[in-house]
């Protein structure tokens, strides 16, 4: 019985399993690490050239353009016909550039560069000049003026006083006289004259002698240049030298006047 049993336990029990040897994976290889390419440092050379583009408002390059370069080195170079405008052996430090040119705006600029930096590159935009006005005319000469006159006056007269009615009275003029002028008084250039008038006298004119005149009796017409007064007793009148004037009686009487000639030298008396 017990026999049978452990045949019965014997065929109910499964075999056990082999072990299986462990698996083995892949050897896994890692990827190299991504290096990147080191960037271009600056070059570390004492000096450096500079690169300077030099165009005008269009964007065009200007050709000859003189360029100073003043700093720790001074340099002077012309610009290409096209390309950048090369600057050798800067040492570091600052700079004062001059563009000139004929035809444009004369430019500075300041560069500075440090040793170890990256080589210096500016872009430069003249602007264009004006046109030149022609030079002014030079300035006309100072009219000569001439030294002043050293012609010495006529001598003074003698003083004296009359009484023009008295003179009047002894020197009437006649009824067959149609003017009559006495001189009663002069002095240096000026003389004083007594004109009795019948007639018109006309066309009358001083041109070196201003004119004045008192009516001291009568009545009469006074035409200066285009205008004509009525005149009579204690009027009083200017004439310019040069002035053309009349003189005319209304009444029966003589118009009779004391005229003062200024400016002419006087007559003997």
């Amino acid at each position: 019985m017990v026999a049978l049993l452990l045949l019965t336990l014997l065929q109910a029990t499964p075999p056990a399993a082999k072990p299986q040897p462990p698996a083995t994976s892949a050897p896994v290889t890692q990827a190299p690490p991504v290096t990147q390419a080191p960037r271009p440092r600056p070059s570390g050379s004492a000096t450096t050239t500079a690169m300077l583009f030099i165009t005008d408002g269009t964007g065009r390059p200007i050709e000859n353009v003189t360029v100073n370069v003043m700093g720790p080195v001074d340099r002077e170079v012309k610009s290409p016909s096209n390309g950048p405008t090369h600057i050798e052996g800067l040492r570091a430090g600052t700079y004062r550039v001059r563009f000139t040119h004929d035809r444009f705006i004369t430019f500075e600029k300041e560069i500075v560069w440090r040793a170890g930096t990256a080589q210096p590159e500016m872009a430069i935009t003249l602007n264009a000049a004006s046109e030149r006005s022609a030079p002014a005319p030079a300035p006309a000469a100072a009219p000569v003026v001439p030294p002043p006159s050293t012609t010495k006056l006529p001598p003074p007269g003698t003083p004296k006083t009359i009484s023009l009615p008295d003179f009047i009275e002894k020197n009437f003029i006649s009824g067959r006289e149609p003017q009559k002028e006495n001189l009663i008084g002069c002095s240096g250039v000026g003389q004083a004259l007594l004109w009795q008038i019948r007639d018109p006298w006309t066309g009358r004119q001083h041109d070196g002698a201003d004119g004045m005149v008192y009516v001291v009796g009568g009545d009469g017409r006074l035409k200066l240049g285009e205008r004509e007064f009525t005149i009579s007793a204690g009027a009083f009148a200017v004439v310019p030298r040069g002035t053309t004037y009349s003189l005319s009686r209304s009444g029966r009487n003589p118009l009779i006047v004391l005229a003062v000639l200024a400016g002419a030298p006087c007559a003997a008396e």
